[in-house]
């Protein structure tokens, strides 16, 4: 018996093919791996159930599993037994009501096998077959062979009318919302309000785009990994509203070594980014009705921010200098200034140390608090970046903000808010009810960025990079369109000023961006009181030297074939007019065509 030889091939399942192997093991039979191979045949579900016994000893690699898409659960289907309808035609009406409602996707359009849904919802397999039988016949399900049973590439006509009459009631309607929002000057609604970017960005030459493909991936995913294996668990549970206490070590490390910044640790207040960092400073300063001053012209959602709380909002003008104090009662007071002294948003200027040390003084005098962005501090290319304002404080006036979204990348949503003593738990407990506190693990792996010296080095580079496309970008602006514009030129950031030589150009200009996708950002749309001549404000940081060359091409071959069809005078946009320049602002530093 023990040289008998057993086809297992003569077995019709599989799973006496098991027992088989199994029981020769035990008496020494030998049974070859072909036969068992054959007998396999059209029994993989059973072969994977015992796949411990079969492959799991004899180190051989597991059969692969068919991927399957996700299966719809139904989960909302509820069966009343006491009801007059039988329960097969209430399974059926809930199942085409569900897929009636649209509230699926391609990827869960595969239906629950009968056995499965009837043991959920604890009726006979018949009846969920019967249900099944009549959504198949009108359409709403199909079969396909070998894969089970899935929602219909293509529902009944009667769903795509009764769609259309469901969204058409529902948009009837304007619905009530809070003054706070009415107050907002942001007027944008659906696919407008999806302000990021899928896939590769477009040459658009907008403004405030850093270069993301330039982040180091790897060493960040490295770093990643070593802070979740060294905390583990500790990483997912609830953490500290101030922020992990590594990241805010080595935020005030770097901001007293690099930005001459005053501060601690206990200072300093992780939030998700500039946004947040500026609703939480005015949800923490300003009642409804007080004054906040902000720069004008200024970045659309600074003063959002302000018009979300209900501040008074006292627009300020921009000189040479920086922000214009000017004259103020006492009554009209700020409570809050929003400021960017490194550079400010879209002029371009750096306040300068005279008026830093005035703006000071006047927030202490006046019982105010100023909030310092920190903007493109790190990208200045003509000398060393200078002092912070906030380290120039010894009134505990400053509140100084920063964020890593042009430094690293934007979805990483992780800023830094470096607060007087005094006001560091009122803060805390406004950024706490706002999301309760950023994710840990970003925090964990940020704080080991920085203190392995990556966050430096990334810096160094980047700001290299950024040098060299800035001086490409004027070479070609020059090139291109230097017969249009005077290009402004200032010591840092990542956006130049263009101003049109000619006001009536603009409308040529405005079509050409529409034909074109080169999306450059009239001055005029940040501006609130301010009456400047016209200008474009460019962006170049986000693009090689090839796509920076290509979009100010193609938008200055636009431009020249709507002159010669005569249609500058034409123009489907609404914008501001544009009265001669009151402000005491003109470019400091103007790159002319020759």
């Amino acid at each position: 018996m023990a040289n008998a030889q057993y086809p297992v091939s003569q077995f019709r399942c599989g799973q006496f093919a098991c027992y088989l192997v199994l029981f020769g093991r035990a008496f020494g039979l030998p049974i070859r791996a072909s036969h068992l191979e054959k007998a396999f045949s059209g029994c993989e579900g059973r072969v994977g159930k015992m796949n411990g016994a079969i492959y799991g000893r004899t180190g051989s690699a597991a059969p692969k599993q068919r991927r399957r898409r996700l299966v719809m659960a139904f989960e909302m289907v509820r069966l009343d037994r006491a009801a007059s309808e039988p329960l097969h035609q209430q399974l059926y009406r809930q199942i085409r009501e569900e897929l009636e409602s649209g509230s699926f996707d391609s990827s869960a359009s595969r239906v629950p096998s009968s056995r499965v849904l009837a043991a959920t919802l604890g009726i006979s397999r018949p009846t969920v077959n019967q249900a099944f039988s009549k959504l198949l016949a009108e359409g709403y399900l199909q079969v396909r062979k070998r894969s089970g049973i899935f929602v219909a590439d293509h529902l009944p006509a009667t769903f795509l009318k009764a769609a259309k009459l469901a969204t058409t009631t529902r948009t009837e309607h304007s619905p009530r919302v809070a003054r706070r929002v009415m107050r907002m000057t942001d007027f944008r609604s659906g696919r407008h309000l999806d302000v990021g970017i899928g896939g590769p960005p477009s040459v658009t030459l907008i403004a405030g785009l850093p270069a993301v493909d330039e982040f180091p991936i790897a060493v960040w995913e490295r770093l990643r990994a070593q802070v979740l294996a060294k905390k583990g668990a500790h990483l997912l549970r609830y953490a500290s509203s101030r922020g992990e206490i590594e990241l805010r070590k080595a935020i005030a490390a770097y901001l007293c070594d690099f930005r001459g910044a005053n501060c601690h640790p206990d200072q300093v207040v992780v939030v998700g980014g500039m946004q947040q960092a500026m609703l939480a400073c005015a949800l923490a300063l300003i009642n409804e009705g007080e004054v906040g001053w902000i720069e004008d012209p200024v970045f659309l959602q600074a003063r959002n921010v302000l018009a979300f709380v209900g501040a008074k909002i006292v627009p300020r003008p921009i000189d040479r200098e920086g922000l214009v104090i000017g004259k103020c009662s006492r009554k009209n007071s700020p409570r809050l200034i929003l400021v960017t002294p490194s550079h400010q948003f879209p002029l371009g200027v750096t306040m300068s140390l005279k008026r830093r040390k005035a703006l000071i003084e006047f927030a202490e005098s006046r019982d105010g608090y100023i909030l310092e962005d920190d903007y493109d501090s790190e990208f200045r290319f003509d000398g060393p970046p200078l002092p912070c304002l906030q380290g120039l404080d010894n009134a505990s006036r400053v509140i100084y903000a920063g964020t890593m979204s042009k430094i690293l990348y934007p979805s990483l949503r992780l800023g830094f808010l470096v607060a007087p003593p005094q006001l560091v738990d009122t803060l805390v407990k406004v950024r706490a009810v706002m999301d309760q506190h950023s994710p840990a693990i970003d925090q964990a792996t940020l704080a080991r960025f920085i203190t392995e010296g990556f966050f430096l080095s990334h810096v160094k580079r980047i700001r290299e990079l950024y040098a060299q496309r800035r001086v490409f970008f004027i070479e070609q602006f020059q090139k291109w369109l230097g017969d249009y514009f005077d290009l402004e030129v200032t010591p840092a950031g990542l956006h130049f000023v263009a101003w049109f030589r000619r006001a009536e150009d603009l409308p040529l200009f405005m079509r050409a961006r529409e034909q074109t996708g080169v999306w450059p950002r009239p001055l005029s749309f940040f501006c609130i009181k301010a009456q400047l001549d016209p200008a474009f404000v460019f962006g170049f940081s986000a693009w090689p030297q090839a796509q920076i060359e290509q979009g100010l091409a193609k938008l200055a071959l636009a431009v020249k074939q709507l002159k010669q069809r005569g249609a500058g005078n034409v123009s489907s946009f609404q914008i501001h007019p544009f009265p001669p320049a009151t402000n005491s602002y003109w470019p400091s530093t103007v790159v002319r065509r020759n």
